[in-house]
């Protein structure tokens, strides 16, 4: 049986990144976000999301010359939206790659890759899972 802890609404929910943002202005590690959609998001291009979407659905990518890049359907549409500034996934062997870390009773506890050809990683994208091995064992296989 799986359970999802109550707070992870708020850290799940898309309404955070602004705030997170703001908090953190010039943090290296915080994409540009926003409920409004400004000139600066425009400029550098954006991602359109509905605050409570989830798997990759209702987004829709936009060049920094406001054309449409890609989009998804699903049934967040009538959700609010925060934008994003649009940042490239790393691509590799002709796949979009997303890193997924999760915990387990507030550690963590692994990591996998969501892979994709497509631009937008949604659920049906392929996931690759990770094996994290202590460092003795992994010191271990390697030396042999």
């Amino acid at each position: 049986m799986v359970f999802e802890p109550l707070w992870t609404l708020v850290t799940s929910n898309k309404a955070i990144l602004p705030v997170v943002r703001e908090m953190f202005p010039s943090s290296r590690f915080l994409l540009d976000t926003g409920y409004e959609l400004t000139d600066a998001l425009r400029a550098a291009g954006y991602a359109a999301k509905p605050i409570v979407g989830r798997c990759g659905a209702n987004i829709a990518l936009y060049s920094q010359d406001a054309d449409l890049v890609a989009a998804t359907e699903g049934q967040f549409e009538s959700r609010d939206t925060i934008y994003q500034e649009l940042w490239k996934l790393p691509r590799v062997a002709g796949r979009n790659a997303q890193l997924q870390a999760f915990s387990v009773a507030g550690s963590f506890a692994g990591v996998g890759i969501r892979v994709d050809p497509a631009l937008i990683i949604t659920t049906d994208s392929d996931l690759l899972p990770l094996r994290v091995l202590p460092d003795a064992e992994f010191l271990a296989r390697v030396s042999d």
